[in-house]
């Protein structure tokens, strides 16, 4: 399973890299970097490492004996943490837009932390308010890069954060 995750990442990874390249809005100036040096970097280290991963599994694979199909359980990946937590990154994807970064942010993290059996719920809500503050801070003020406000009431919540901070 892990060999055809990895062959579907290196396929989407070079589509993405192709599709941002292609994007004239996001091209590198005599100056700036571009908008798309960034992603292009992660996809690029996405591809790398998804080769990588390829090749450690059919050594591992050869050294065993086995096959690419032997070792596939779809029935075992549906329940897997894995794909739940695959799914959760979608919802998170989606509402995004809608109800801004610092909920979705606290949201998943909290979510994402149930999952892998956080044992301690209350310092789990702590280190995650507290990563959500220094990820807005780092990307919001050090990196001055826009995050996703939201609308009706969370724009709202966001535009009142965003006065408390000096930057």
């Amino acid at each position: 399973m892990d060999i055809l995750f990895s062959a579907f990442l290196i396929i989407a990874g070079a589509g993405l890299f192709a599709m941002i390249g292609a994007d004239p809005a996001a091209a590198a100036s005599e100056t700036e970097l571009g908008a798309a040096f960034w992603p292009q970097i992660v996809l690029a280290i996405m591809i790398v490492l998804s080769v990588v991963n390829i090749i450690t599994n059919v050594k591992k694979m050869k050294a065993e004996g086995g096959s690419i199909t032997s070792g596939i359980d779809v029935a075992g990946f549906l329940k897997s943490k894995l794909f739940i937590g695959m799914i959760i990154v979608a919802v998170m994807a989606l509402i995004l837009p809608m109800i801004g970064f610092i909920p979705t942010c606290i949201i998943f993290l909290m979510v994402y932390g149930i999952l892998l059996k956080a044992p301690n719920i209350p310092k789990l809500a702590i280190a995650v308010v507290l990563i959500t503050i220094v990820i807005y801070v780092l990307f919001q003020g050090a990196l001055d890069i826009m995050l996703p406000r939201g609308t009706g009431v969370f724009r709202s919540f966001a535009l009142a954060v965003e006065s408390i901070l000096p930057f």
